[in-house]
């Protein structure tokens, strides 16, 4: 028979044993609970970051202002790369006559370009996204020198490519060099396929439009006069602005050259388009 003591030793041991195992029953179900809360955490911070990456995919790209990157190795990036280096290893002073020297290499390297209008589109669109960016970053001077480079590019493609005029009528990129605001807006604005400029013609369209006088001894301010309502035009080559008949005799003498020149082409151009 058992005794009391014995019995009570047994007992003992047997709730320690009963209490250990409660407490690792307990440990496990602590580990295994932390385990579950970690998963469900990594679980929630997950869809959290693929609701963040669906939100930045949903977003719009920065708007390209209708240009579309060229494919690698096409003609019309060529094209660009040529006309650049054309451009700044031209040893001209003058402005326009550097553009003049390069659309002339780029012509000789990539007539295939420069004489297809639809390249010539996305051409136009590159300088256009350029000028866009220009304005809406604040820098307005290299968005006029852009503005420039496209008038430049739409003379040559009306006389060489479409040929629906006789001269290329370079002071109309002469005058954008100059010009307000208003007109920069205006410019690119009409020409983009995006709204991006619609806030920013806002701003400006109050401005008045200014038209630049060709007489360089113009006693205005800049030679500036508000635009073509209040202008004089030479009547014989159309290509000539002024801001008074003082000023448009004063420049006769440098310009009556020229003026023969531009009349005499308007005027074979005029005769061939009657005969054809």
């Amino acid at each position: 028979m058992v005794s009391r003591k014995k019995a009570k030793g047994k007992a003992r041991k047997a709730a320690k044993a009963k209490k250990e195992e409660e407490k690792e029953a307990h440990d496990d179900s602590s580990a295994a609970a932390a385990q579950q809360r970690e998963r469900e955490q990594e679980g929630a911070l997950e869809a959290q970051l693929q609701t963040q990456r669906l939100i930045i995919e949903s977003l719009p790209s920065p708007c390209q202002h209708g240009f579309d990157l060229f494919p690698e190795g096409d003609v019309c990036d060529r094209f660009l790369t040529m006309y650049s280096s054309a451009l700044h290893s031209s040893s001209e002073d003058n402005f326009f006559e550097q553009i003049l020297v390069a659309m002339e290499a780029v012509e000789d390297e990539c007539p295939e370009v420069l004489h297809d209008s639809s390249k010539m589109k996305q051409i136009l669109s590159y300088f256009l996204s350029g000028g866009t960016g220009h304005i809406l970053n604040g820098d307005e001077n290299a968005a006029r020198n852009t503005a420039a480079r496209i008038i430049m590019f739409e003379e040559f493609i009306a006389v060489k490519v479409n040929k629906t005029q006789a001269v290329m009528h370079v002071q109309k990129a002469i005058e954008m060099i100059g010009t307000d605001d208003h007109t920069l807006v205006s410019f690119f604005r009409k020409r983009i396929t995006c709204s991006c400029l619609d806030k920013k013609y806002r701003e400006v369209k109050s401005i008045k439009k200014m038209g630049f006088c060709n007489n360089d001894k113009c006693p205005l301010p800049g030679r500036k006069v508000e635009r073509r309502s209040k202008m004089l035009y030479c009547t014989r080559c159309s290509n000539q602005y002024y801001c008074s008949r003082d000023c448009q005799e004063a420049h006769w003498p440098k310009h009556k050259n020229l003026c023969k020149e531009m009349a005499e082409r308007n005027a074979k151009f005029e005769q061939d388009e009657d005969q054809g």
